[in-house]
């Protein structure tokens, strides 16, 4: 070996020795660095005796005051960060995205059957999948598609509204269910006690238990899995049985029927459901790559429900609690509507951007009470430093949308609900955070059903107040029954049930209501 090759091998020896030592030091310096603040944690379990089960968001912001807007708690050896400010949401879950995407896998979410979802898949090449086929049909340009069936829809609630006012929360949910399952798998469903949304309810109601770290005890002693449902104590497996069931059918049942109405047929002009599209595309898939990609597209499929109601019916109840609540807000948007829409038919799309009060009301419906206020929590891949401090691997990141959106520097007077704080000047201010910044997750987990359920917000939010007047219910001797900003914990948050009063606002109202537009006036 000659002096040239033997000096460069040294050289290049030399080097990987310097870089080794390099990030063994800055290994052991991030070692060093001290983990964030957080309440002092109690051997052996930590922090879950400080952890809040009652709306723990506003615990959250308040602990802010006291250790900064990074908290750390230690859960079972569960280490979790809750981030109080957008900064730094956005410095971790969007700009290093590939070492917070990731979810936490925990033993409960695999017993009830939903690990098939990609809300609940690991960071990696099948999540990617199925988030590019949702995109495909649910992106900024595709869900404008969908708006005749969301117009429809919204017809239908009014007139669920005028049958059943007392039951309006119940008429909101099953009515956007029926929606979904229309826009995704072009089935219409039966007008009361429908099999697809019984079957997704129930499902969905054990994925918001499921997605609440630690809410069971197999989480964090693994081996109970294996403990029969028969043995005292072990209540959750036949809970996990029952549920697994529904959301296996809540994927299969409509597919099913999807297929055997033709769903590859567009009829009466309609636009081709979601299932359509998709069943195209593994049309001429052979044998059993066949099989796997089907199971792919049944899953794109079932999602959509997940993703497209539950946080739109949450925006949608806190809106009737603020009519309730901010009359003189109701009566704005009202002249709005009768001023840009006129009496006699009912609003439309093409009205959006000429309705910026409604718009504004729409923006405040999902600031003032966020459906999910921790989100859901992401993962890191690897161990970081931010700001000074350490992030473990395996630490569960928790966003407080809920804080971040009562941000008094962003928002004055953030618990009132103020639809002009969006505006200026008549059009909506585009230097006021928009609370679709964290309304919706964050990185690349953010939620992808977002456009779509700004259009059905939208559209019934302006249906709904054009041709009602919501307002206090009364009590027997007539006398106004109090309500309050009250809401449910949870990983989805909604209103406690209240009672109010929806009437016609006129005769030409209901008209509309019952599907007469163009009636002289």
């Amino acid at each position: 070996m000659d002096l040239t090759v033997t000096s460069a091998l040294v050289v290049v020896s030399l080097s990987i020795l310097l870089v080794w030592r390099a990030l063994l030091k800055a290994g052991s310096a991030s070692r060093r660095l001290p983990l964030p603040p957080g309440p002092k944690p109690l051997p052996l379990v930590g922090n879950a005796l400080d952890v809040p089960s009652d709306l723990p968001w506003r615990t959250y912001a308040q602990w802010a005051n006291t250790y900064g807007d990074i908290i750390y708690v230690n859960v079972f050896g569960q280490p979790m960060i809750v981030l109080n400010a957008l900064e730094d949401v956005v410095e971790l879950l969007e700009k290093r995205s590939s070492n917070y995407s990731d979810r936490l896998q925990t033993e409960m979410i695999t017993l009830i059957g939903w690990n098939w979802s990609y809300t609940t898949m690991p960071y990696g090449q099948q999540w990617r999948q199925h988030r590019r086929g949702f995109h495909q049909y649910f992106n900024q340009t595709a869900v404008r598609a969908y708006e005749p069936q969301m117009h429809e829809s919204a017809r239908k609630l009014l007139r669920r509204l005028y049958n059943e006012p007392e039951k309006f929360a119940e008429q909101i949910r099953y009515q956007f269910g029926a929606n979904i399952v229309s826009v995704v798998y072009g089935i219409e469903i039966e007008e009361k006690d429908d099999k697809h949304i019984a079957v997704a309810e129930e499902a969905m109601y054990a994925l918001a238990q499921g997605l609440i770290p630690g809410s069971f005890w197999v989480d964090f002693l693994p081996f109970l899995k294996y403990v029969p449902a028969w043995v005292p104590g072990a209540g959750f497996q036949r809970k996990a049985a029952e549920w697994r069931k529904s959301a296996s059918t809540m994927k299969e049942m409509p597919w099913t029927n999807a297929i055997v109405t033709c769903l590859s047929t567009q009829k009466d002009g309609s636009v081709p459901s979601v299932a359509a599209g998709l069943s195209q595309r593994i049309i001429n898939v052979p044998g059993e790559s066949h099989a796997e990609e089907e199971d792919v597209v049944k899953n794109i499929s079932a999602v959509a429900y997940a993703g497209g109601v539950d946080t739109t019916v949450s925006a949608l109840h806190s809106f009737f609690l603020a009519m309730v609540l901010y009359p003189k807000v109701q009566k704005r948007a009202q002249e709005e509507l009768v001023r840009v829409v006129g009496p006699s038919r009912l609003p439309e799309f093409s009205d959006q951007s000429s309705l910026p009060y409604i718009e504004a009301v729409c923006k405040e419906s999902m600031r003032w009470q966020p459906a999910t206020p921790l989100g859901v929590a992401h993962r890191c891949i690897a161990d970081d430093e931010y700001k000074g401090y350490r992030i473990p691997k395996g630490t569960l990141l928790m966003q407080n949308t809920w804080a971040i959106l009562h941000d008094p520097q962003q928002y004055p007077d953030p618990e009132d609900f103020k639809p002009e704080r969006f505006l200026q000047n008549g059009v909506l201010n585009s230097s006021v955070r928009d609370p679709g910044v964290a309304a919706f997750g964050a990185g690349r987990r953010i939620c992808p059903g977002r456009h779509f359920s700004d259009l059905v917000l939208f559209i019934n939010v302006a249906c709904i107040l054009h041709t009602f007047d919501i307002s206090h219910a009364l009590d027997s001797e007539d006398r106004p029954i109090p309500v309050g900003p009250q809401m449910t914990s949870g990983v989805l948050s909604h209103p406690v049930p209240f009672r109010c009063s929806i009437e016609p606002k006129s005769s030409l109202a209901e008209s509309l209501i019952l599907g007469q537009e163009g009636v002289k006036i």
